[in-house]
């Protein structure tokens, strides 16, 4: 090679060094197989903070923060003679890492192949880009927030748009695709363009929509919502308005219109898309009536009700759910469901658990537990039932909670009074035969031993309630039950079995406990009467010490020890009460004494002269003292009533035979006079009373103190009359004589009077 060429070729060397080593441009010389940095300029070692000895040390994955395979590819690309470009974030001065731009060439040089790489900083251009997409996004939210309906509008109008804009054409395709009727006015308000829909709504042909204008489709005051819709559009940029738009053949519509504002070659038209929404609005409107009906229903059901969001915010309260928790409607309001519907536990007073959160949860109707209780704003508490159902929508996803739910204090009330009664006994208040079955079989256990019972009958409550009615007899019961829980303990059971026997559970008590618990009772009854009856109960007891024991067996024991007691105890106590009332009746009335006494010993004295023997006569004066002491059962205030007695009083004071009867039988010692004191007012003719019996069907004793009785009545004993002389009272006797009394006894006893004279 000549010189001179040599010289150009040196030249040219020269500048391409000046042009790689001083050029703005990083610029990087690589080598293809071991990527090391083989050459570098000026730019490069600014950029990436390294002296020139520093940067062809470095291979250039040194300086890549991302992988190294794209570099590979890089290279590949090179070593096929192809240029390519990348984009990487490389590490420069002090750290920090910047987002570059690398374009690539293959390069020779003495027979070796290079990548020529050129590197731009586009870190900046990369912040303007993230601005841009975040400009973009906010105005697709904007464009999200459009109803369904005017979104596919608007992108089916920017669709033409931008065609008009290239080819101003109209898309006629689009156009008959729009769901409802297309139109396009321009700025004077002439239809300029439209859809075949257009023309079967409104009824006019091509031709007549030609000529029409927006103003022609609408009257009144639908007219003036359609040109402040428009002036909206244009102000705006978009729209909606619903109209009575006017069809050919003047029906009219009810249209509701989307309409946006399109610019085309610096001219504004107004577009949009109307919807037929006539049978929507009726069914709208009857939605709307359902729902009103429906709103009402729930005001004014009796129950109440509370509906709230997937959040537990309240969204509506009936009038009853305002009087149960005493929030108003305006307050309740947009509250969190706890704080309005606010409930505890009954029986330990802890907040009960969010039920609106299980039902949202688990999407199923739950009900609260039992022993629940709302606690008013006021404080006021009450017992109540409730249930709490998902409201769903078609997707199955749950929008909210109701809540329905009822006083049920009251009712509440009386299941714990029909559960009460069902375990206790309605006269005494103790527990009844069920529960104490239920009981014993719970407390039969091992723990419990030694298990002892406790058997006891009260003893003359047959008596009692013979003499002096029922009433009394419920109250000696009263009596009896209140002193066996007085002595008992705590922890001890008190039934009532039925009838005049109770049952006393003492759970770890032996005998001896048992004994005293007796004796406990025994020293209360002392002190109780009711009216002149003493408190007296026979007790039997056993007690069970091995868990093989039967415990019916056990009860069985003290069952029977009770009842040998009784045969004791009753008949002691029966004979004594006979002998109470009697005292009784005398203290209360000395009339009657006194009348007793001589009817007693007129009695005696008949008996004499038609031969008993002394203790037949001392019997039957007996009997005669005795005869009247049914009285004791007679109602207040008719033996002394001062004023003449009514039919009333009368029938009352017919029943102290049976009284007197029934007292006396049921106490062996005066057994054999019962009947005569039943039947002592009964008459020879058999017009008598209780029975009715005549003639010898009533019993000898009976007939001869029913002329005592007689005689003493006239002579002593007239309270509304003046008393009878002995002549008067015989003479009445003589004259009752086979009618109302024996007349052989009436015979025996007028000799015996004459001849005391």
């Amino acid at each position: 090679m000549n010189d001179q060429k040599i010289g150009q070729v040196k030249g040219k060397e020269s500048f391409f060094e000046d042009l790689f080593r001083n050029n703005q441009e990083i610029m990087l010389l690589i080598d293809i197989d071991t990527l090391e940095i083989k050459d570098c300029n000026h730019s490069a070692c600014l950029f990436y903070g390294k002296t020139h000895s520093e940067m062809i040390t470095f291979k250039i994955t040194h300086f890549n923060c991302l992988s190294k395979d794209q570099i590979k590819k890089e290279a590949e690309l090179a070593k096929n003679r192809e240029r390519n470009q990348f984009y990487f974030k490389h590490r420069c001065r002090k750290g920090e890492i910047r987002d570059v731009e690398v374009r690539s060439s293959p390069v020779s040089l003495d027979g070796t192949d290079y990548l020529l790489s050129i590197v731009t900083d586009i870190s900046g251009l990369q912040l303007d880009s993230d601005a841009l997409r975040k400009e973009n996004m906010m105005l697709e939210k904007v464009v999200a927030e459009r109803t369904y309906a005017l979104k596919e509008l608007n992108e089916q109008l920017i669709a033409a748009q931008a065609e008009l804009k290239r080819e101003m054409l109209f898309i006629e395709a689009l156009f008959e695709s729009i769901p409802g009727y297309l139109y396009v006015y321009d700025e004077a308000g002439k239809l300029i363009k439209w859809n075949k829909k257009h023309e079967e709504m409104t009824g006019y042909s091509a031709d007549e929509l030609a000529h029409m204008t927006l103003d022609q489709w609408f009257e009144g005051d639908d007219l003036v919502k359609v040109m402040a819709a428009v002036e909206e559009v244009f102000s705006k940029g978009y729209g909606e308005v619903d109209a009575n738009l006017i069809t050919k053949s003047g029906k009219k519509l009810l249209i509701r219109s989307n309409g946006v504002v399109m610019t085309l070659d610096g001219k504004k038209y107004f577009t949009g898309v109307g919807i037929d929404i006539t049978e929507s609005k009726r069914l709208e409107s009857e939605l709307k009536k359902e729902s009103k009906l429906l709103e009402t229903t729930l005001v004014s059901v009796g129950d109440g009700v509370i509906s709230c969001d997937k959040n537990g915010h309240v969204l509506f309260i009936n009038r009853v759910a305002e009087e149960l928790t005493g929030w108003q409607k305006k307050e309740a309001l947009g509250k969190p469901i706890e704080t309005v519907f606010s409930i505890i536990n009954d029986s330990n007073r802890e907040k009960a658990g969010n039920i609106v959160a299980e039902v949202i949860k688990t999407k199923e109707i739950r009900e609260l537990d039992n022993h629940t209780l709302l606690i008013a704003k006021d404080g006021i508490e009450r017992t109540i039932e409730d249930s709490a159902a998902p409201i769903i929508d078609a997707n199955g996803d749950v929008l909210g909670v109701v809540l329905v739910f009822r006083d049920y204090t009251e009712k509440k009330q009386k299941l714990d009074q029909i559960e009460y009664l069902s375990y206790h006994d309605q006269l005494t208040g103790l527990y009844n035969r069920r529960f104490y079955e239920e009981e014993l079989s719970r407390m039969d256990t091992p723990r419990n031993l030694p298990f002892s019972l406790i058997m006891g009958d009260v003893n003359g409550l047959k008596l009692v309630n013979d003499s002096f009615g029922h009433v009394m007899g419920d109250e000696l019961l009263k009596k009896a039950a209140k002193t066996i829980v007085k002595a008992c303990r705590a922890d001890d059971v008190v039934a009532r079995l039925g009838g005049d026997e109770f049952v006393v559970l003492l759970p770890k008590t032996d005998q001896l406990e048992a004994e005293e618990i007796i004796n406990r009772i025994e020293e209360l009854a002392k002190a109780e009467k009711v009216g002149t009856v003493e408190l007296s109960i026979s007790f039997g007891f056993e007690t069970k010490f091995n868990e093989e024991e039967d415990i019916q067996r056990i009860f069985k024991r003290a069952e029977d020890y009770m009842y040998r007691r009784k045969l004791t105890e009753s008949l002691g106590m029966r004979n004594k009460t006979v002998g109470m009332m009697i005292e009784t009746l005398f203290d209360k009335y000395q009339k009657e004494m006194f009348h007793s006494e001589r009817v007693g010993k007129l009695s005696a004295e008949i008996g004499n002269k038609i031969g008993f023997n002394s203790k037949d006569s001392h019997d039957l004066q007996t009997a005669g003292l005795m005869h009247d002491i049914g009285k004791i059962g007679i109602a207040e205030g008719i033996l002394d009533k001062i004023e003449k007695l009514n039919e009333t009083d009368w029938d009352e004071i017919r029943r102290h035979p049976e009284i007197g009867y029934r007292i006396l039988s049921s106490a062996n010692e005066f057994a054999e006079i019962a009947e005569h004191i039943l039947e002592h007012h009964e008459h020879w003719d058999g017009g008598g009373y209780p029975k009715g019996l005549k003639g010898e069907e009533i019993s000898l004793e009976a007939r001869i103190i029913a002329i005592a009785d007689a005689y003493d009545a006239m002579t002593r004993m007239r309270l509304h009359r003046n008393d009878l002389t002995a002549e008067e009272a015989i003479e009445e006797i003589s004259r009752c004589s086979g009618t109302q009394f024996d007349p052989e006894i009436a015979r025996v006893f007028i000799e015996m009077i004459e001849n005391e004279k």
